[in-house]
């Protein structure tokens, strides 16, 4: 690649990157985690749930996450689930940003790498008597 190229590729990925970065501003509210719906069998034994997997008890939702190194699980309401399948959906645009900039951050490391090293190869060609 010849430092023309090099430049362009950099500067290419300056612009993606403040766009990127222009997206954070917005993500709002994280949260861990994720939510489930779980229909269950109830302690009746001669209830339908229990032969029937159509007729089971439900939806209940759950939100689990990993704390602490083990997974922690906590029924919420419909009104909280709504509020952090928000919050959820927020996380993983936010990481879908960073792991974004990630790349073009690699892409923009191989051309400022091959920019600097052609600096330093001119420097020391220009210190040459």
């Amino acid at each position: 690649m010849d430092t023309t190229k090099a430049r362009q590729i950099l500067d290419e990925c300056q612009r993606r990157h403040r766009e990127l970065a222009m997206q954070l501003k917005d993500v709002g509210f994280v949260w861990p985690g994720s939510l489930v719906s779980r229909y269950l069998k109830c302690g009746k034994a001669n209830c339908a749930c229990h032969k029937d997997p159509a007729a089971r008890h439900g939806p209940y939702l759950y939100w689990s996450s990993k704390v602490g190194g083990k997974t922690v699980s906590k029924s919420v309401s419909g009104t909280d689930a709504r509020l952090l399948q928000q919050w959820i959906a927020n996380r993983i645009e936010l990481e879908s940003i960073i792991e974004q900039m990630k790349m073009v951050s690699q892409d923009a490391f191989e051309a400022a790498s091959l920019l600097l090293h052609e600096d330093e190869t001119e420097d020391s060609q220009s210190k040459k008597p």
